[in-house]
């Protein structure tokens, strides 16, 4: 089976989109995960402040 001869400026409009679209869903991933670790970072900072708060308060 003979492989077909690509079209340079094809192949260069193909890989052009291909790394557009992987920049895209890399950005989104990106913002995705730093959203998610900054409401874990309050989380973590609310449970810490509570327990500081708490051992303040008991004798």
């Amino acid at each position: 089976m003979a492989m077909k001869e690509v079209d340079p400026a094809e192949k260069d409009a193909a890989f052009t989109k291909f790394r557009s679209e992987i920049d895209q869903e890399v950005d989104k991933g990106i913002d995705h995960h730093e959203a998610s670790m900054t409401k874990m970072g309050f989380l973590f900072l609310s449970i810490f402040i509570g327990v500081i708060a708490l051992a303040a308060l008991l004798p």
